[in-house]
């Protein structure tokens, strides 16, 4: 099942916009980034399909950290974002769709 992402997530009272940015590391793993005083989610814009996907579910786990004070690792993050991706992708067989996002 193909799911259209939408330019904005909504988590909680706060709304963030989902955005490609052409100026992430990705040499240090930064497929992706969060900006809590600009809500901004920035996904690399170079980043295969499916890093993209791993990078958005990350940075809400991160953002859902921030909003609800929830003390995690990146580690953690990492490995929480994985399984949500493994039932999303792998079990539920939904497919993010990207075309809506701009840089």
């Amino acid at each position: 099942m193909k799911v259209k992402l939408p330019r904005k997530i909504k988590i909680g009272t706060h709304t963030y916009k989902i955005i490609f940015s052409p100026h992430l590391n990705s040499d240090d793993r930064d497929f992706g980034q969060i900006n809590y005083r600009t809500q901004e989610i920035k996904i690399w814009t170079e980043a295969p399909g499916s890093l993209k996907n791993i990078a958005l579910l990350h940075e809400i786990m991160h953002l859902s950290q921030h909003i609800y004070r929830v003390e995690v690792s990146d580690a953690d993050i990492d490995r929480m974002a994985e399984t949500i991706a493994e039932l999303l992708f792998n079990n539920l067989h939904i497919e993010f769709v990207w075309d809506d996002i701009r840089e």
